[in-house]
């Protein structure tokens, strides 16, 4: 067998065991991610991993971005429609949050945001991306406003906040989420007239 056949060889299978360690890993979470734990759910060793991915860290963020084009492409039917203001789109981001679908998106990307914080590798190299990634995509669902602008980050600590809280205490945040997007609702109302 030559080289130009091992190579794309090598590239389906590490894009298999990406697929397959992201779908664990949503199932589950990041604490999933050790090495010989996570290679034996693999079927694989990990040494195999290491082959495949060249590092731990390489593995971690290969399995992050597989699941962040996951969450890509559910994220599409939400980037479409005219923008709304920041109380309606906390409203709908929260609720959205709470779908069995992307729940465990929430808590993945939660967890990533947290581990970072504690200045965890590659975490805290992914976590900045991440950031700038969704801040990105809620600054294209905001209503311009020169004059009273929403900083995206604002929502996203909301949403962060809500999100690590239900986490720690499921079922706690039932209302809050509600209450807050009611809240913002009413500064909006205010600020637009």
């Amino acid at each position: 067998m030559s080289d130009d056949s091992a190579a794309p060889d090598r590239l389906g299978r590490r894009n298999a065991l990406a697929d397959a360690a992201a779908e664990l890993v949503l199932r589950e979470g990041l604490g999933t991610m050790g090495l010989r734990g996570l290679a034996r759910r693999l079927g694989t060793s990990d040494r195999m991993l290491i082959y495949y991915f060249g590092s731990k860290d390489a593995l971690v963020t290969g399995i992050l971005a597989r699941i962040g084009e996951k969450l890509s492409v559910l994220l599409q039917a939400y980037s479409v429609g005219p923008p709304v203001s920041p109380g309606a789109f906390l409203g709908e981001v929260l609720a959205l949050g709470r779908d069995p679908v992307m729940m465990p998106f929430m808590r993945v990307w939660t967890d990533v945001i947290a581990r970072a914080a504690a200045g965890e590798a590659p975490y805290d190299t992914v976590a900045k991306a991440v950031v700038a990634d969704w801040t990105a995509w809620i600054g294209t669902r905001l209503i311009p406003d020169p004059d009273h602008p929403c900083p995206p980050a604002a929502l996203l600590s909301i949403v962060e906040g809500v999100t690590l809280l239900e986490m720690a205490c499921p079922g706690s945040t039932a209302a809050a989420g509600p209450w807050l997007a009611e809240a913002l609702a009413r500064v909006d109302g205010r600020t637009a007239g």
